[in-house]
């Protein structure tokens, strides 16, 4: 129920006439208690008809952590700002609802979410495969990322983020893809999670495209995208610029956040 309450606040304040990029008391009030309820939930057996529940609400907090940023532009918006201690939180908390798949296992025919999931998990699957090869990846990423030198998952830690990203650079983000968007979020490996925490530029910019792709999409997740976007785009202008190749790759992204026309 708090889980709910705490995205329906979210949405009423996205949809005022004069949006706040703050939170309000009742999204604090609700997100605490549901967080305080999911944790005292997961540390007792998980009964089997708590699954369904516990993947709902898993998910809707995915989407809440994602929508809640607080920066009224890119310069006070992760990478561009100070470092701290929750940045990329929301992609921990995404991270982390793979272990809530595991759990509750919405393939499994008496759930409700069994078509859809199915569909999710099978999108999913092939996006992350282990194949050494990758089809498809324009010259400039594989010579950035050196997937020449270093084409497997295991030797290099950018493989599966462009395995997983070059297939959505040609589809569009909506309704009924963002479960592929999603999963290049969902299923990020430890190497490159923290290559983002450390701000590599390689691990920026890949993650700029991705968020150029999902910036124009569902509401949770645009202004969020937005902004990180075109923070990510400046940073690497600002402490990469000498990086002909990345500066390159920016133009993509550059013109979906609406840095340059």
């Amino acid at each position: 129920m708090h889980v709910v309450q705490t995205i329906t606040a979210i949405h009423d304040r996205y949809l005022s006439t004069s949006p706040n990029s703050r939170q309000t008391v009742a999204e604090v009030y609700h997100w605490s208690r549901a967080i305080a309820l999911f944790n005292r939930k997961l540390s007792t057996p998980i009964q089997p008809s708590d699954r369904d529940a516990l993947w709902s609400a898993a998910f809707l907090a995915s989407a809440i952590a994602f929508s809640s940023i607080e920066a009224s532009g890119p310069e006070e918006a992760w990478p561009l700002r100070h470092s701290e201690p929750s940045d990329l939180e929301w992609l921990r908390m995404s991270v982390g609802k793979v272990a809530i798949w595991d759990v509750t296992n919405p393939l499994r025919p008496d759930s409700i979410f069994h078509t859809i999931a199915e569909k999710d998990e099978t999108g999913t699957r092939s996006s992350t495969s282990t194949a050494s090869r990758i089809v498809g990846v324009p010259s400039a990423f594989t010579q950035l990322c050196g997937l020449d030198n270093s084409p497997t998952v295991d030797s290099n830690p950018y493989h599966a983020a462009v395995h997983v990203l070059v297939p959505l650079l040609y589809i569009e983000c909506d309704q009924s893809t963002i479960g592929r968007f999603l999963a290049f979020v969902s299923y990020m490996r430890p190497a490159f999670q923290r290559l983002l925490e450390q701000k590599d530029p390689r691990a920026l910019l890949l993650l700029a495209y991705w968020y150029a792709k999902v910036c124009h999409s569902l509401w949770w997740i645009a202004r969020r995208a937005m902004l990180e976007c075109q923070a990510t785009c400046l940073y690497l202008e600002r402490y990469h610029a000498g990086e002909t190749a990345i500066q390159e790759l920016l133009q993509f992204p550059k013109m979906q956040c609406g840095l340059v026309a």
